[in-house]
């Protein structure tokens, strides 16, 4: 791997390396329950995704409310951390390419995700904001091997908010970093925020959020 890019910021790993992130896909609806509860189904066909800039992510403890919203959501994440890339990538080779995993936070203008909808704009003013993006500690896949089941959930103020399994998504890791890369050549230091189990809702200043997924480390902020 060669991650030596002196201006993107980098996330830390469970054994101590910093490396510099490039970057971010996200994945919307790969859940059936929250699908369902953002009025919508799952695409069966093809992932449906977009993307955060890599400067739009923090790392916490605290996380700045944006502006131009009053209504932003939470959704707790599968992250999956490339090592290495390549184009038309097989399921094997997709595989091969995960470095590691952490516990994303995905934030969302829910309203002006709504208003870009029902206008038939794009999401961007929506998902890209200061703060749009958190991630945690990221532990390599040689300690946590290839992860199909792990119980995920959010607690805000110490109430379950958000809870699942990763393998309730309709497509998982392999399966998505597959379908990304017959789109643009993949890289190392990209992620890919797998998407969020139901129960997404609003946060306000103040709230302290804890994001968990078993054989990872806790993902802890609060909103200022």
């Amino acid at each position: 791997m060669n991650w030596n890019s002196p201006t993107h910021p980098e996330f830390l790993t469970t054994d101590g390396r910093r490396l510099p992130i490039n970057r971010v896909f996200c994945i919307a609806k790969n859940y059936e329950e929250h699908a369902k509860e953002m009025g919508g189904e799952v695409d069966r066909k093809a992932p449906f995704h977009f993307q955060k800039s890599f400067d739009a992510l923090t790392f916490g403890p605290e996380v700045r409310y944006p502006t131009q919203t009053d209504d932003l959501h939470h959704e707790v994440e599968l992250v999956a951390v490339l090592g290495q890339g390549g184009r038309h990538l097989s399921l094997k080779d997709a595989e091969a390419t995960i470095f590691g995993y952490a516990v994303g936070l995905d934030f969302t203008r829910r309203d002006r995700q709504a208003e870009a909808k029902e206008k038939g704009r794009p999401w961007e003013i929506a998902k890209n904001f200061d703060d749009a993006g958190v991630i945690g500690v990221v532990t390599p896949k040689t300690e946590t091997g290839f992860m199909e089941h792990a119980a995920i959930s959010l607690d805000v103020n110490g109430e379950t908010r958000q809870s699942g399994d990763i393998d309730q998504m309709a497509y998982n890791t392999v399966e998505l970093i597959a379908f990304l890369s017959t789109l643009q050549e993949l890289k190392a230091g990209d992620l890919v925020f797998t998407g969020t189990p139901s129960g997404v809702g609003a946060v306000v200043r103040g709230d302290h959020l804890v994001g968990k997924i078993d054989g990872l480390q806790d993902l802890q902020m609060t909103i200022v």
